[in-house]
């Protein structure tokens, strides 16, 4: 009896012990929400949504034009969705963009006293285009992450013999793809940002930044933004840090000569987000993410992307690039050159690193 009285004792009192283990291994076995945003990033919604932002079919998305405007339907169904919500009354921040006749070499503006000015001229030329932007609100709603990418490229060159269109699909299809995964990441991984997070797809950036300015140039608070990311051309590898283009100026140190084995990230970031450095590489080698980082601080108001027009409002940006190719404003940007499990990897990077600044 004894004996049988230990017994049953020793299962009663090891029972919470195994219970307690069992538990504890069900709840590893769950991943936590950042973790199970990221694993619903997935290389073929990537591949899907840049192929057809990248097709003939949308004529190379150049802004005011069609092709734009298929662009732009097909970003708002898939962040509705996806259960975005429209940060405006829609989805969709309408706007218009003057300049004087082409041949005074004025680019389009969208700042008012310029509009004025070039309305009051006997001819003028007009851009009717649109941003798509929506948001997940965090717990301080009235706390802003930006991350936006361009979805214009530059259309069709009628005058060229054989392919006449710039799909454009590193420039900029793949930031979009990326961009909508990092959006649908954050929605499945069930946890409310501390943050509320904007996604913006800007219209016009090919024609000078457009959608960006008037974007910022008409946000309520701009210092309630605390940190834009930027994507614009991150579906390549082994490119370069644009050194040749007049519109792009960036910090001696992270301009790198153009060879075939260089297979960097470049990731620039103001150095007020000094930060985003140490978290990015732990990040990349705890999930053992298959890109090799170049990070570099970037000077206020460089030029090149989107970024500019939150940088000259002074706020802190990181943008993720991987470099400027030979096919860059080509016809033979396509879709054929991409790397898909580069740009996979690229987009869980952004995704974490917007996660750090929406949750610090």
């Amino acid at each position: 009896m004894r004996r049988i009285y230990f017994i049953v004792m020793s299962i009663l009192l090891l029972a919470p012990i195994v219970s307690a283990q069992e538990t504890a291994k069900k709840q590893t076995d769950h991943p936590s929400g950042v973790d199970k945003g990221l694993e619903n990033i997935s290389k073929q919604s990537i591949e899907a949504a840049l192929s057809f932002l990248a097709s003939d079919a949308l004529e190379g998305r150049e802004a005011g034009k069609n092709g734009g405007l298929v662009a732009a339907e097909y970003i708002k169904s898939v962040l509705k969705e996806q259960g975005i919500k429209p940060f405006y009354d829609s989805y969709f921040q309408v706007f218009e963009a003057y300049s004087p006749v082409r041949e005074k070499g004025v680019e389009f503006q969208v700042d008012p006293d310029s509009i004025a000015k070039y309305k009051s001229e006997r001819a003028f030329r007009k851009l009717n285009l649109q941003n798509v932007v929506g948001y997940i609100e965090g717990q301080k709603k009235e706390e802003y992450i930006v991350i936006g990418a361009h979805y214009d490229h530059v259309g069709i060159d009628e005058l060229l013999v054989g392919d006449q269109i710039y799909n454009g699909a590193d420039d900029n299809a793949s930031s979009v793809a990326a961009v909508l995964q990092v959006a649908k990441a954050v929605v499945t991984s069930g946890e409310k940002p501390l943050r509320t997070i904007i996604f913006a797809f800007w219209d016009g950036e090919e024609v000078n930044y457009l959608g960006s300015e008037y974007f910022v140039a008409n946000f309520k608070s701009l210092q309630a933004i605390k940190a834009y990311i930027n994507l614009d051309m991150v579906g390549r590898e082994g490119g370069v840090l644009p050194i040749f283009h007049p519109k792009f100026r960036v910090p001696e140190n992270a301009r790198q000569p153009l060879r075939k084995e260089n297979k960097w990230t470049h990731i620039l970031y103001s150095e007020k987000l000094e930060k985003v450095k140490g978290l990015l590489l732990e990040d990349i080698e705890k999930y053992r993410l298959n890109i090799t980082p170049k990070l570099n601080v970037i000077p206020p108001k460089s030029h090149g992307s989107d970024n500019l027009s939150f940088s000259l409002r002074d706020i802190p940006e990181v943008w993720f690039f991987t470099g400027l190719h030979p096919d860059y404003h080509t016809p033979w940007d396509e879709v054929e050159t991409i790397n898909f499990d580069n740009l996979t990897n690229i987009t869980k990077a952004t995704y974490l690193v917007l996660w750090d600044l929406a949750n610090e």
